[in-house]
């Protein structure tokens, strides 16, 4: 009996005519069909199709199509990615000019809106090479709140009406170069979510899971949270996330753990800051700016901060993830680690630390000696890095050529799990493995099969669910995806085109993908 993806949702099903991959060797067609009863594969072979005793299967033809196991994200932040997806996009913007025509036209579709909030403007691509100013924005938009976010998350231009609810709740708030920025800007950024309305802050999280659900990802790494921001906001990402069409991770972004011990998290943290980034300035470096010589960045927490939180996560057995991006910051974190290492023991499931972009030899040693997961957005260099680039602009020539040593790191038999860091940039793991792969340094390329399983097993590993995720084998949830076309077979520099055309969950079509049932 052969029916379409919606009746074999409540039937056991067996799904044939694939190219099925999976680890070790992603390149290897290993099966053509595989058994699925109550979301999870019982069996795969070759023609089980063909075989008298399950004729009498649900059947589910897969179009010759190549079949992975479903993406995973390890690093988003799913309530910002949803509030990106209905707020005013500036990426791609090549003026300023084309920035206020956006703004005017969003604000113009939207009357009803009390805040007009702007994301992911990158000024390392405009003609002018700079942020707009308060008085810019307020020439677009002099009657309504206005929040402008630059793309990586770390600082955001306002408007006047803006800045006077930034000093209404932060008397202390003042722009740094013409934007918020640092412990204000995260401080501001957070305290304005918590006061959107509820239904639209739901609205965004749709958008989320259906840019997922078109991008293959079956399980997102939502880091949520914030000094100001509500604890409902948490949980209402992480309700949202217990639906069926998308599995999520919660990692909360507090220094205390009572929420997360209350929902049973065994993890805390995400992008709590031990530094910023390199594109507002922010991450500590050991050697000053290139294009800004009397900055060298800052550290955000001090090491009594961090060696508590560590303390505190020992007793309570929680993982945690912290944010760390330039090399002083590396330098200053990985040694307390190595320090708690030695003083507590190994945690139950390994610290993670979020981008870890410019590390050296020491540090490197250093994460070995911690047995640290390191959760890595490569994604960054298909965008930033190489000569030429904001990130040489801002590094050097130098530098540049050692920001996110990824074959270094595989090589040092470092656990590295890949990211989106979304909103900074799309939920699109091909978007991701065409970092991988095409590393502007050739040095430190890795291969496409580690790309993918950096993109499919090790997000579950550094979460501790590689038990049932993340393959395709007897006893595994049947979470995968289709692709019309073979990775393997595909040019280097055509992997970002790259698109899945279906994705399931547990045996079950989820999304908008066409079905190939008949």
């Amino acid at each position: 009996m052969i029916v379409s993806a919606e009746e074999s949702i409540n039937h056991p099903t067996l799904f044939f005519h694939c190219s099925g991959r999976d680890l070790p060797d992603y390149a290897h067609k290993s099966f053509d069909s595989f058994l699925v009863e109550n979301g999870k594969i019982i069996r795969r072979d070759f023609g089980l199709e063909t075989m008298s005793r399950f004729r009498g299967y649900t059947q589910f033809d897969l179009g010759g199509e190549v079949v992975l196991p479903a993406f995973a994200d390890v690093h988003t932040h799913f309530m910002q990615t949803g509030l990106m997806l209905v707020g005013c996009r500036l990426d791609r913007a090549r003026s300023l000019d084309e920035v206020f025509d956006r703004l005017h036209t969003f604000a113009a579709a939207h009357p009803d809106l009390k805040w007009i909030l702007a994301w992911n403007l990158d000024e390392s691509e405009l003609q002018e090479n700079r942020l707009p100013t308060v008085a810019e924005l307020d020439a677009v938009l002099p009657a309504k709140n206005l929040w402008l976010s630059r793309i990586d998350l770390h600082s955001a231009v306002p408007n006047s009406h803006a800045m006077a609810w930034a000093q209404s709740i932060l008397p202390s708030a003042a722009l740094v170069g013409g934007r918020f920025c640092m412990e204000t800007y995260a401080f501001l950024s957070t305290r304005l979510q918590a006061d959107l309305p509820v239904d639209f802050k739901r609205r965004g999280l749709e958008l989320a899971r259906t840019s997922c659900h078109e991008h293959g990802i079956g399980t997102v790494h939502a880091l949520e949270g914030g000094d100001e921001c509500l604890n409902a906001d948490v949980a209402l990402v992480s309700d949202f996330l217990l639906e069926p069409e998308l599995h999520g991770v919660i990692y909360h972004q507090s220094l205390d753990p009572t929420f997360a011990l209350q929902h049973g998290w065994n993890r805390l943290g995400g992008c709590l800051f031990i530094d910023g980034s390199f594109g507002s300035r922010t991450a500590a470096l050991c050697e000053s700016y290139t294009d800004d010589p009397e900055n060298n960045g800052m550290l955000y927490k001090s090491r009594d901060d961090v060696e508590e939180l560590l303390r505190c996560c020992r007793v309570h057995d929680l993982q945690l993830a912290m944010h760390c991006i330039g090399d002083r910051a590396i330098d200053f974190l990985t040694e307390i680690h190595v320090n708690a290492f030695e003083k507590f023991g190994p945690p139950p499931l390994p610290h993670r630390i979020e981008h870890f972009e410019l590390p050296d030899d020491t540090a490197l040693r250093r994460v070995r000696e911690a047995s640290l997961f390191i959760s890595v957005q490569p994604a960054f260099e298909a965008l930033w890095g190489g000569i030429g680039r904001m990130y040489d602009k801002r590094l050097g020539a130098e530098r540049v050529l050692r920001t996110n040593p990824f074959r270094t790191l595989l090589d040092c038999g470092i656990p590295i799990a890949g990211g989106s860091d979304s909103p900074v940039t799309p939920l699109d793991p091909f978007l991701g493995i065409d970092g991988f792969v095409n590393h502007p340094n050739p040095d430190e390329r890795i291969d496409l099969n580690s790309a993918l399983s950096a993109f499919i097993l090790e997000p579950h590993r550094f979460a501790g669910e590689d038990a049932d995720r993340g393959r395709l084998g007897p006893g595994f949830r049947a979470d995968f995806v289709t692709l019309p076309s073979d990775p393997f077979l595909t040019t280097p520099s055509k992997l970002r085109e790259l698109r899945t055309s279906r994705l399931f969950l547990e045996g079950r079509p989820v999304g908008h993908s066409p079905s190939k049932g008949v």
